[in-house]
């Protein structure tokens, strides 16, 4: 059974089949923003545990986050959802400040899309099963790839803004690439595009 739901992808309320040279790089679903996300949708789902990307997905470049993102993260904890930032940052100091600014656990220097995040964050909740786990991030080739990888469920979102590191830029054209056909396997193109 979940063989057959990580199968699907979910786009709105639409649903199409994951049959394509790039599936494994597909998310499950598209949101604009983290804020976007609705408890409704996580609770459907059933998850426990959401993992989330930091830079370009939580902060920008300068290291800032919404407020509307620290009332979503409030709210989301406060209903029992457990939310932990996977991050493939170098810089402690920074992923640091970020988890405390916003109450939240941290792992960095994840290597996404190595499992090795994924694995060392999840031994820390040994009663949650990978169907109630969740993966947020900007990146196919890290944070979806890597979700998909540790066959859990994965949300793509808009990155926060444009100034990336030289190697997330080089990568872009080829997720663009992805997302095309991604999009092009929806039976309407009304549904508004990361």
């Amino acid at each position: 059974m979940e063989n057959e739901e990580r199968n699907e992808n979910v786009v709105g309320e639409k649903k199409i089949e994951k049959k394509s040279l790039f599936k494994n790089f597909y998310p499950d679903y598209t949101f604009e923003r983290v804020e976007n996300i609705t408890y409704d949708l996580l609770s459907k789902l059933g998850i426990k545990l959401v993992l989330m990307d930091m830079d370009n997905t939580l902060i920008d470049s300068k290291g800032e986050y919404t407020k509307e993102l620290k009332k979503w993260i409030k709210d989301i904890k406060g209903k029992g959802i457990k939310l932990y930032i996977v991050s493939n940052s170098f810089s402690e100091k920074t992923v640091k400040r970020i988890a405390k600014e916003l109450g939240l656990q941290y792992f960095y220097k994840a290597s996404k899309p190595s499992l090795k995040g994924f694995k060392k964050v999840c031994d820390n909740f040994p009663d949650i099963k990978k169907e109630e786990i969740l993966m947020i991030g900007d990146q196919l080739f890290t944070d979806v790839w890597g979700g998909n990888r540790f066959n859990i469920r994965t949300i793509l979102v808009k990155r926060v803004n444009k100034k990336e590191i030289i190697l997330t830029r080089i990568k872009r054209p080829f997720e663009r690439m992805i997302l095309n056909h991604y999009y092009k396997k929806e039976e309407n193109s009304e549904k508004c595009r990361v």
